[in-house]
């Protein structure tokens, strides 16, 4: 895969990370993400730098960051500061991904306290397996509330909290891994957000709560034929300000991620279907694919007929007639431009 995105005397290091943060009025929320940054540990031959992308803020972000990291001073760290004016988290990941020195990319949001060892074990997770395309670790809640309401625990995995499984592996059954604190290749994420690929999602922007960039993230990836990997050792604690613990939020949240739960839905099936389908024999399938519709129809066969429906759609090589998501995803699988 050639990378696009870079000269020829300029190549990607292989070892080290990229941690990006993308901020929008973020000053009163980056002491403490810095600070737990700074405290991290790695070897001393082990190189690191931190992108902090202004994505469209109106507070004194950029100043206080500076000012921030400066006192904190990590001899084994750089640090940069870079704008991006479209609104959106997207753009800003895009942005910092490009500008980023290294390969491996830990996309650490305004309000994520990375465990000490997160950026190191993020390296070695992507340097052990080449087909893990995306990975994270457990992210445990902090809150300046007095306390968590009674519906925390309920809808806790839509802040992004929880731990994916009891020990570490492959998590692709699971369909995502959290968007905070993922550990991911900065050319697969490019290649997979090029503009000929447009996001059938409208992701966070500032005010939006929609999430569901992550998780289509994450499909594209399976989509690709990459794993999804879960590290235990890999934690990070995930602030939520008690502004974020009220009904009204909550509510916010929810309707962001129903927005987005059909075209989830139908990266889903692309999925499932894709790896039921990609050992056996194309045109095989293709060619039976209508008559088993046509069995179901007359009650003699107990397949589904949506299954049999896309598997007609995406294996055969024209573009029939469908509904744009289908039709872009069918795309984003063969790699058409």
């Amino acid at each position: 895969m050639d990378d696009q995105y870079t000269t020829s005397q300029e190549k990607r290091s292989g070892k080290g990370v990229s941690v990006i943060i993308c901020c929008y009025n973020s000053a009163a929320r980056l002491p403490q993400t810095l600070w737990h940054l700074a405290e991290q540990l790695v070897p001393e031959d082990f190189s690191w730098e931190i992108l902090l992308v202004n994505n469209a803020s109106k507070d004194n972000t950029v100043a206080s960051a500076i000012e921030i990291w400066h006192s904190f001073s990590p001899s084994n760290a750089t640090f940069r500061v870079i704008e991006e004016p479209i609104p959106g988290q997207m753009y800003a990941r895009k942005t910092g991904a490009i500008a980023a020195k290294y390969e491996c990319l830990v996309f650490c949001d305004d309000d994520n306290w990375l465990g000490k060892n997160y950026v190191y074990l993020a390296w070695e997770m992507m340097a052990h397996d080449s087909n893990i395309g995306a990975g994270g670790g457990q992210n445990a809640p902090a809150t300046d509330a007095p306390e968590y309401p009674d519906w925390f625990e309920e809808y806790k995995d839509k802040y992004a909290l929880g731990i994916p499984a009891q020990t570490s592996g492959d998590v692709s059954h699971r369909g995502f891994v959290l968007g905070a604190g993922l550990v991911t290749r900065r050319l697969l994420f490019l290649s997979i957000n090029d503009e000929k690929y447009p996001s059938l999602l409208n992701g966070r922007n500032g005010e939006k709560l929609s999430t569901g960039d992550d998780f289509e993230y994450c499909k594209r990836l399976l989509l690709w034929g990459y794993k999804l990997h879960y590290q235990a050792d890999m934690y990070l604690t995930h602030f939520i300000p008690k502004e974020r613990l009220t009904i009204h939020h909550r509510e916010k949240l929810m309707e962001g991620i129903m927005d987005s739960r059909k075209v989830l839905g139908e990266y889903d099936l692309a999925v499932k279907l894709n790896n039921r389908n990609k050992h056996k024999n194309r045109w095989r399938l293709l060619f039976l694919a209508p008559f088993r519709i046509i069995a179901i129809k007359l009650g003699i066969s107990s397949r589904e007929v949506i299954n049999e429906a896309m598997t007609f759609f995406y294996l055969s090589p024209f573009s029939s007639k469908s509904d744009y998501t289908r039709l872009m995803i069918k795309k984003f699988l063969y790699r058409q431009s």
